[in-house]
């Protein structure tokens, strides 16, 4: 959502809670109305490269080990879906891991 509107959810909800608080009244900013998209995998390195995802609509990059991720942002929704539609077939070959689900939760 920031990556597309500009707006941070958990900071506007915080800034709500102490507006409330003080009994003032919370205005919201205005936000961008792009379109954005999440492409999240397991992966097989344990540090990921995606810096072969070059192109300039890619807005973050996932840092956390045995996953690669980005998000993509356009002012067009086309531009969005088009470029997950040509990441995943990518994804699937550069990083893809998959592991059986556990028989109880570990955590």
């Amino acid at each position: 959502m920031e990556a597309a509107t500009g707006l941070n959810l958990w900071r506007e909800w915080a800034r709500v809670e102490v507006a409330s608080a003080r009994g003032d009244d919370y205005a919201p900013p205005v936000g961008r109305t792009d379109h954005g998209g999440l492409l999240i995998s397991l992966a097989r390195q344990e540090w990921p490269d995606v810096s072969g995802y070059d192109d300039p609509e890619i807005a973050w990059r996932l840092a956390k080990r045995h996953h690669a991720g980005l998000v993509v942002t356009s002012a067009s929704p086309t531009r969005v879906e088009s470029l997950l539609a040509a990441y995943m077939p990518r994804f699937r070959e550069d990083f893809l891991a998959t592991m059986p689900a556990a028989e109880e939760a570990t955590e």
